[in-house]
């Protein structure tokens, strides 16, 4: 079925004239506007504290490699001067200074093992002087000693 289409009957369109309306402006494109820069904001800022940061530490950084350095130079300066003073031929010299003569000739005295031990024991720091086992007795680690020297 079909239906013929006609105009309306309501008389010439001169006549008859749209009525205008008011329209509310949109205020979803302000708040999408709002938003956006107040995130834009937000954003600068935070990477303005954050470049702050970074200066402020690369700040200290540079101050600690400074000082890194002069310790490094002070260090080398008395590298040096011990060196120096260490030099065989310094050391020479100022024995001569103080009326020291080389030796003519050396000799070397016998020990005893006992007073080795004793001398071992008053004077060790470190708990590996003499690999001696921890369950030894005095008289286990005095007969020890006398084996390595030889004496026994």
């Amino acid at each position: 079925m079909a239906i013929a289409l006609r105009k309306p009957a309501s008389g010439s369109p001169a006549s008859r004239r749209p009525t205008l309306q008011v329209v509310e402006a949109r205020r979803r494109t302000t708040r999408v506007v709002v938003f956006t820069a107040t995130l834009v904001a937000i954003g600068l800022g935070t990477l303005a504290v954050i470049h702050t940061q970074i200066a402020s530490r690369q700040a200290v950084i540079d101050q600690l490699d400074r000082s890194i350095a002069e310790e490094n130079d002070r260090f080398d300066t008395l590298r040096a001067v011990r060196a120096e003073l260490r030099a065989p031929v310094r050391l020479d010299q100022r024995a001569r200074e103080l009326g020291m003569a080389p030796a003519l000739d050396s000799s070397f005295l016998s020990v005893d093992p006992l007073v080795l031990a004793m001398a071992m024991a008053s004077t060790s720091t470190d708990n590996d002087v003499a690999d001696v086992p921890d369950y030894l007795g005095p008289l286990d680690q005095f007969r020890m000693v006398k084996i390595m020297n030889g004496m026994d």
